[in-house]
């Protein structure tokens, strides 16, 4: 999955303040709809989200090119999976995270519309990339910072001479 630059940017400041997506929840009791916070996974729960994305076999890329009826299927086939992943996403704790998945896929598969969970699928896969972030990490691996930069020496030695 390739990003845009503003795509990325608004992820990493995402990521930053640990903010989530809102996913509304149909219920019969209010009016209007309760609404549960998912956010980036943390590392457990990326490593439960990959088991279930790598038993599943489809990408998000091949999913959009689903007719209706492909989407039927891919919903029959994998549904249960895909509540899974969005529910690592609204439960994160290493405990909380294991004791509470599947009651909260049960209830997001239960309660959540089918386009919402499809959308909140594809946004914690693309949460769970890290190859546009590999461009930043590789370049503050090369920067030494026990010396100065280049731009400032330069500019600072014509002032001192």
């Amino acid at each position: 999955m390739t990003m845009k630059a503003n795509e990325l940017e608004l992820l990493a400041a995402t990521a930053l303040t640990d903010g989530g997506i809102s996913l509304p929840l149909r219920t019969v009791v209010r009016g209007r709809p309760l609404r549960v916070t998912m956010r980036i996974p943390t590392t457990g729960s990326i490593v439960r989200i990959s088991r279930i994305y790598l038993r599943m076999g489809v990408t998000p890329e091949e999913y959009d090119g689903y007719t209706l009826d492909g989407r039927l299927r891919f919903a029959a086939l994998h549904g249960r999976d895909i509540c899974r992943i969005v529910a690592a996403g609204v439960v994160r704790g290493p405990v909380v995270g294991k004791l509470l998945n599947r009651p909260v896929a049960w209830l997001l598969g239960e309660l959540m519309h089918p386009l919402a969970l499809a959308e909140a699928w594809r946004q914690i896969l693309t949460a769970m990339s890290t190859t546009s972030f590999g461009n930043i990490i590789a370049s503050a691996a090369v920067l030494n910072r026990m010396q100065p930069l280049a731009s400032r020496n330069d500019g600072e030695s014509d002032t001192r001479s």
